[in-house]
């Protein structure tokens, strides 16, 4: 069986992940999601344009599960955006963007060269931004 596409894109966000942590003891596959340590959710989706913005569809049946696993322990969406990196959004944030729909809805994450995320959805733009180092440091934060 082949490598498939996504499986690449999120390969290379967990090696990173991975990588950035000093003292993770286990990753279980619990579909669509990773649980680290019995303690931290990730969901990853990706884009594979070439540049900014990227843009991520969540179905509504993604939305509702999503909103179900984040009331179990904490959820961060890992935006792979391209080669470009991964943005690290926790749920909470995710919601103020994008508020749980009953169709598909667009969230769009941009930045310009050397420079922080920027993302938004239907219900509004982050006030603040997302350092692409956020990613890399997502388990190490929760080591302390």
């Amino acid at each position: 069986m082949g490598i498939q596409k996504q499986e690449f894109y999120e390969g290379a966000a967990l090696h990173q992940l991975i990588r950035g942590s000093s003292e993770l003891t286990s990753v279980l596959y619990s579909p669509p999601l990773f649980v680290f340590d019995s303690g931290l959710q990730v969901y990853l989706k990706y884009s594979t344009a070439k540049r900014s913005p990227w843009a991520f569809t969540f179905m509504p049946e993604e939305q509702i599960l999503l909103c179900q696993r984040a009331q179990e322990m904490p959820l961060v969406m890992g935006l792979i955006c391209g080669s470009d990196g991964v943005a690290a959004l926790p749920y909470d944030a995710y919601v103020r963007v994008a508020k749980v729909k009953s169709s598909a809805l667009r969230v769009s994450c941009k930045r310009n060269h050397r420079q922080h995320f920027e993302i938004g959805g239907p219900d509004g733009v982050l006030s603040s931004k997302v350092a692409p180092s956020d990613w890399v440091r997502l388990l190490e934060k929760r080591e302390r």
